[in-house]
């Protein structure tokens, strides 16, 4: 680039910081701040829109200008409060003139524009230098408030959002160099104390596991490490953002297991149980049962763990199925959530095709919950697309409980349609005949 381009790309890049009050855009109640930032972000769309027309005038840029403009722009391919529709698609358009960015110009990216912000906090558990777990934590069992102090990358916004621009673009083969860039903002933001940050470095990690070898993670130490960072996301209770934490931890606790462990192995298993057992189980039904949204973020996620722990999820039975069946049954005064009913039933189906074999000491059970549900729908008269989902799954129930118990069909669905087949017939006989 000459060194006239080259000096009106510093101002525009300027003009794309973005204002540390973004960070808790949300909160602010300042009118006037408000109006402030609104204009700056009028004035950043003008400002990309600008950078757009000159980075499209030059035909090459070197890897320093390259990794400015990237730094720059990359926040604003996000959900971030200082984005509007047209400064996405101003920021979309430049980083597309770059293509897919190779090693160096991610080790540009990693090295001078996003270690520099998490320097001041490292991670206590991590070597910089290396990305290697240390075998006692940085500054004593006390070192993570240090950790937590000052944390002036809270003030540069956008730094999350690259972060996250960059480990989506990590190649598998990239991560063996770039690892002790990548993984400390990484943890940084997992264990942080508010929510809000812990889901981005969730969401993060996510991208990260979908293509970091399984080898790095475990001759680093790092999986360990990050497993348990991400099952602690699972005490992070009522927050706005705790439902989507859940969702998010556990399924990136999964992909984790899955990733880093062998298929059988007593690791797998072990770990598997400790996201059902301690984390679903035994931290949000416990301390957050009357979080409907929590929830059923919960149990959301519980066909994936339950197919990925495989028979091994009978030992939970007791707490399962019990729960699963709650919602299902009438509570007089209150409204149904059907949300969490049909959430509780696909977990339901899950649970009955997994655990077919130890079905038949459950099948009772079940099916009152079934029953009920249905026999309160049918007396509500109601014909809507909602009573018509749940009656559906209500069925996919009892299809699955028919394949793990097969006598069913001559013993308990027989008797129901001889007790009463108008209102079990719709059920019942369609699918298996009056026997």
């Amino acid at each position: 680039m000459s060194e006239t381009n080259s000096q009106s790309l510093g101002p525009l890049l300027r003009r794309l910081d973005i204002p540390p009050e973004f960070a808790r855009y949300s909160s602010i109640q300042e009118s006037e701040v408000l109006a402030r930032l609104q204009e700056w972000r009028r004035q950043a769309c003008a400002a990309l829109s600008a950078l757009r027309s000159l980075c499209q005038e030059q035909e090459t840029l070197s890897l320093q200008e390259r990794g400015e403009v990237i730094a720059a722009v990359a926040p604003f391919d996000s959900e971030g409060p200082w984005i509007v529709d047209a400064s996405r698609e101003q920021a979309q358009g430049i980083l597309r003139l770059y293509g897919e960015p190779d090693m160096p110009l991610l080790e540009e990216l990693l090295k001078n524009h996003v270690k520099p912000v998490f320097r001041t906090n490292p991670h206590p558990s991590l070597n910089p230098a290396t990305g290697r777990t240390l075998p006692r934590p940085a500054g004593g069992p006390l070192g993570h408030l240090d950790h937590f102090e000052g944390q002036a990358w809270k003030l540069r916004p956008g730094a999350v959002y690259l972060v996250s621009w960059c480990v989506r673009h990590i190649q598998s083969s990239a991560y063996e160099k770039l690892w002790h860039l990548v993984i400390p903002p990484v943890m940084t933001m997992l264990d942080d104390f508010e929510a809000v940050y812990k889901l981005q470095g969730v969401c993060i990690a996510s991208d990260m596991l979908k293509a970091v070898p399984a080898d790095l993670l475990r001759r680093t130490g790092v999986d360990g490490l990050l497993f348990n960072s991400l099952r602690n996301c699972m005490t992070f209770l009522k927050n706005p953002e705790t439902p989507d934490l859940i969702r998010a931890s556990v399924l990136a606790a999964r992909a984790l297991v899955e990733c880093s462990t062998t298929p059988g192995s007593a690791q797998r298993f072990d770990r598997l149980c400790a996201i059902l057992g301690e984390g679903i189980i035994g931290s949000v039904w416990v301390h957050a049962s009357g979080d409907l949204d929590t929830l059923e973020a919960s149990v959301d996620v519980l066909p994936d763990i339950i197919r990925t722990l495989d028979i091994g999820t009978v030992r939970y039975l007791k707490a399962l199925i019990p729960q699963l069946v709650f919602p299902l049954q009438p509570i007089e005064g209150a409204a149904p959530s059907i949300s969490l009913q049909l959430s509780s039933l696909r977990a339901l189906s899950a649970v009955i095709q997994t655990c077919a074999p130890r079905m038949c000491d459950w099948k009772c059970t079940i099916l009152e919950g079934v029953l009920k549900c249905w026999v309160t729908l049918v007396d509500s008269g109601s014909e809507g697309d909602d009573t018509q989902r749940v009656k559906t799954a209500l069925g996919e129930v009892c299809d699955q409980l028919l394949l793990a118990c097969p006598s069913v069909k001559e013993d308990e669905y027989a008797r129901l349609l001889r007790l009463d087949s108008e209102m079990f017939g719709p059920l019942l006989e369609s699918r298996y005949g009056s026997g």
